[in-house]
């Protein structure tokens, strides 16, 4: 076990309350904030080697995480794009070894690190290099950057060059690629939209949102522009849900789904939840349900839905919305994938006598699906309740690393 090994599981071991930071004089706190920000920028370094090694050595696999980015969303509770940082990070630093040096040695911080690798793309690398501007150089100039200033001063000092080497911006991460839409659910109840489209899609998209717009815009509207865009886009897609044009989805017209407790729904109190965006409040539940269709699904004593067995294979809709409820998205340890991702996976297989009902089904994407089916893993569930176990092909059990949140 190396000293590193070691630190890091003292650390791991100390009981936050030894340390009262009210106990400490005014001197000692200046003293201790630096202190502490310096070890926190020198294990980032820690774990970015880490994320390096083992990206290369395809360690996620064992757990059954297709890539080191959804390994370390999935088992380190990492949010995506913090976990992109790492990754990304881990694969540039070996061209810029003076930034990692100083990476490790805590003079510069994880933030830093960050800013200059998303923009120090291997073809802008290249592209300054043809104009006699090596990799030494580069690295050179924004380790000293970095050391001198704040993540944002450094960001702009990289702004700077790449509008040098790549004013066009064609040598980005993103150029070249595919039309991408990213939908993400906060925990405050907003969904936060980013991506990127190619002129003709981005033009495309624009002229719908404008006949939206401008259409049958009233008199007296003072929205901004963004709100009004905002509005068109939930409008179109609200149309054209119900036109019932749209293909169905595993047996089912897509349609926005609440579930919410009757005796919620009809009293002042209580929670919905919506399968991807979250928890909404009763009285949102109350207005959508004002033009909708109502389906029950009767729950045992536990809160787990009843079984609604049927004797075929393919898993109706009524079977999938009960197993939609209690596990609510793909039940692989350490995926989060949602349940419009997912397939009903038997958990006793139909050749084998098992039954097409609530109890034999599970939630699971389709990456996991094929890991449990081809690559010998295995998912089961307590009996009598939503907790699921997730085992890898030699039995031993996959669970979630770092502290319980």
């Amino acid at each position: 076990m190396s000293s590193w090994t070691s630190v890091l599981q003292q650390i791991a071991e100390l009981d936050p309350d030894d340390f009262d930071p009210a106990d400490l004089s005014d001197e000692h706190l200046r003293e201790t904030m630096p202190l502490a920000h310096v070890a926190l920028n020198r294990l980032s370094a820690v774990l970015t080697r880490c994320v390096a090694a083992g990206e290369a050595r395809q360690v996620h696999a064992a757990d059954g995480s297709g890539s080191m980015k959804a390994w370390l969303t999935g088992y380190l509770r990492m949010s995506g794009t913090e976990a992109a940082g790492y990754v990304r990070a881990g694969r540039r630093l070996s061209q810029l070894p003076e930034l990692a040096a100083a990476y490790a040695d805590g003079a510069v911080s994880a933030a830093h690190v960050q800013v200059v690798t998303a923009a120090l793309t291997p073809a802008r690398l290249a592209a300054a290099a043809e104009t006699g501007v090596d990799v030494a150089t580069t690295d050179r100039v924004f380790t000293e950057a970095a050391r001198a200033l704040g993540p944002e001063d450094t960001g702009r000092a990289v702004r700077r060059w790449v509008l040098g080497v790549d004013p066009d911006g064609t040598l980005d991460d993103d150029a070249g690629l595919p039309r991408v839409l990213r939908l993400a659910p906060s925990s405050g109840g907003r969904v936060y939209l980013s991506g990127h489209l190619d002129a003709v899609g981005g033009e495309t998209v624009h002229a719908a949102l404008e006949a939206v717009m401008n259409g049958h815009r009233p008199a007296g509207d003072r929205r901004s522009h963004a709100e009004r865009q905002g509005d068109a886009l939930v409008e179109l897609c609200r149309q054209l849900l119900a036109s019932g044009t749209l293909p169905t989805v595993r047996g089912e017209r897509p349609q926005v789904r609440v579930t919410i407790d009757l005796v919620a729904l009809c009293a002042e109190r209580g929670v919905g939840e919506l399968p991807f965006a979250g928890p909404i409040t009763a009285e949102t539940a109350r207005r959508l349900a004002c033009d909708a269709s109502v389906v029950r699904l009767i729950t045992g004593p536990a809160g787990l839905p009843m079984d609604v067995g049927r004797a075929q294979r393919t898993a109706p809709a009524s079977i999938r919305r009960a197993v939609e409820a209690r596990d609510g998205h793909c039940v692989f340890t350490g995926c989060t994938a949602p349940a419009a991702w997912c397939d009903i996976h038997h958990e006793i297989h139909w050749a084998y006598g098992g039954v097409t009902s609530c109890d034999n089904g599970a939630l699971i994407c389709e990456r996991h699906h094929t890991a449990v089916h081809e690559g010998g893993f295995r998912v089961t569930r307590d009996a009598g309740t939503a907790v699921w176990h997730t085992y890898r092909p030699d039995g031993t059990e996959v669970r979630i690393r770092g502290p319980a949140p």
